[in-house]
Parts: C-alpha cells; structure tokens; sequence
C-alpha cells in the first residue's frame, strides 16, 4: 500500500467474525497550519498536510482579508514549522478585537470564521446591484452535473484509500480543473479557492463541487469568488438556503447516480438537451 505526504501507515488489529489479525492500513495524515497575516497570526487550521500555501490564500480570500493574487507581496512556508506567513503590500493590520470576534462553524474540528451573520446582515450589507450573482446566463444540464460527480469520485484517491476525507472541486463544461482533499470539507474548498487564485482563474462560470455539507458558511466561500452554482453529494442547511435565494446562488444538493434536488434558482439547471 503506497505512501504519500497526505497519508501514513498505521498498524492496527482487525477484528472480523471473533478473530484478531495484525493488519497495516492506511490512514489520513492530521498537522496543524498557522497562518500569519502580516505577522500577525490569525488561526492555526487541523489540516491534511498538502495544498498548504493554497489552503492560506483561500482561507484569507473566502474571509474577504484580500481580494485577488497583486494583494501579495510575499509568502512564506515552513513544513517544519507548520506555519504560513502572507505580507500584503499594504501591510494592514487587523484590530485585536477582529481576532477575537468569529463564529464557530458546522465543520469538524469546530472550524472558525471571522464572518459574523447576524439576523439582518445581508438586507443591511449586501448591495443587490453589485453583490448578488443575478446573471443566470450560466446554466448547465443535470446530465452535465451527474457526470462531473462520476469524474469528482473518481478523483478522490485519498478517500477511498481512507474513508477520512472531504473532497472539492472547480468545474467547467463537464471537466474538473482543480480538485483537493483535506480532513475538513472548509480546507478542502478554500485550497480550491487558493489555488484558483494563484493561477488567476475567473470564478463566475464555474462550478463549486463539495463532497460535505453545504452550510451558510460554505456558501459564503463561494459568494466571496463570485461563484453562482454549488454542487454537493450532501445536504445543504436551511440557513445556506435562505442565503442562496438572497445572494442569487443555485445549490444542487444529494447530487448521486442521476437523483439531485435544486435548492434555489432551479432555472440555473436545465433537464434535456
């Protein structure tokens, strides 16, 4: 059974109709990953140890801490350290009290975010001319999406070898162009996003795939690139929903075989040729 950076060799006794075996098996690999903005750390993240630099730039670009690649004047990682430093060109520096404010997320591990969502937030904040993704130009055939999830678990090496990770995926005209996994299905799309951003890809026309749940903040990831349609072989929460269907995103949810249910903006996703 091969190794790689992303998993290990565990000894382990099997149990199987009353009898012990020895047995090796293979299991996902679990680091911590602090991430300093500027010198200042903002979050350390239980991560699978690859994609780090990506997982960095996602989790600041889906936090809304910087907005696109010409932002960075340099970044630093340590694999030995497990630490990533970003320095934007502006060498902002964020108010302590913007470090303690967040909100717990849904995710394992009991991830965090500094987006806070108060009752009210987006009818106050959000701009309807500028912030909601109201171009529904962008359309795809659900034969379309069935095959992509075939292509996305096809990908998912990791977890068929381990059973112990969450996969996510960017997508356009049926072909997957980055995929990753991590133990958190949070990490996983924010090293998309990271990813998305180092290689200067546009997001507008593109699909989010997630193996995990589709929770409000989830949804806000995929607000933040300006993302209209998120496919996810889970559920979405009532709270993602209620958020869709003001910030003008399609969630496809349960998407397995040739069943999926349309959570918001149904029009985005066309039945037939």
């Amino acid at each position: 059974m091969p190794k790689s950076k992303k998993t290990k060799i565990q000894k382990i006794v099997k149990i199987k109709n009353g009898i012990k075996e020895s047995f090796e098996d293979e299991v996902v690999e679990e680091r911590p990953l602090s991430i300093f903005l500027n010198d200042q750390k903002l979050i350390t993240l239980l991560s699978t140890p690859c994609d780090q630099k990506f997982l960095a730039l996602g989790f600041l670009f889906s936090e809304g801490l910087i907005k696109e690649k010409a932002e960075i004047k340099k970044l630093l990682f340590s694999s030995k350290k497990n630490k990533v430093r970003i320095f934007t060109k502006t060498m902002r520096r964020l108010p302590k009290t913007f470090l303690k404010v967040g909100t717990l997320t849904s995710g394992c591990g009991k991830g965090k975010t500094f987006e806070k969502i108060p009752e009210g937030f987006f009818e106050k904040d959000i701009n309807p001319l500028k912030d909601v993704l109201i171009n529904l130009e962008f359309t795809i055939r659900a034969d379309e999406i069935t095959n992509l999830i075939k292509k996305f678990e096809k990908e998912s090496s990791v977890f068929r070898s381990t059973g112990g990770v969450h996969s996510a995926a960017l997508a356009k005209k049926g072909k997957i162009l980055l995929f990753s996994e991590d133990i958190g299905r949070h990490n996983a799309i924010d090293k998309v996003l990271g990813e998305s951003l180092v290689k200067g890809i546009h997001l507008g026309d593109k699909v989010l795939i997630s193996s995990g749940r589709i929770s409000s903040d989830i949804l806000i990831k995929a607000w933040r690139g300006k993302i209209s349609l998120i496919v996810s072989r889970s559920a979405p929460t009532s709270l993602a929903i209620e958020l869709a269907q003001k910030l003008g995103i399609t969630i496809v949810g349960f998407a397995r075989g040739k069943r999926m249910n349309v959570y918001s903006y149904p029009m985005r996703v066309v039945v037939g040729s």
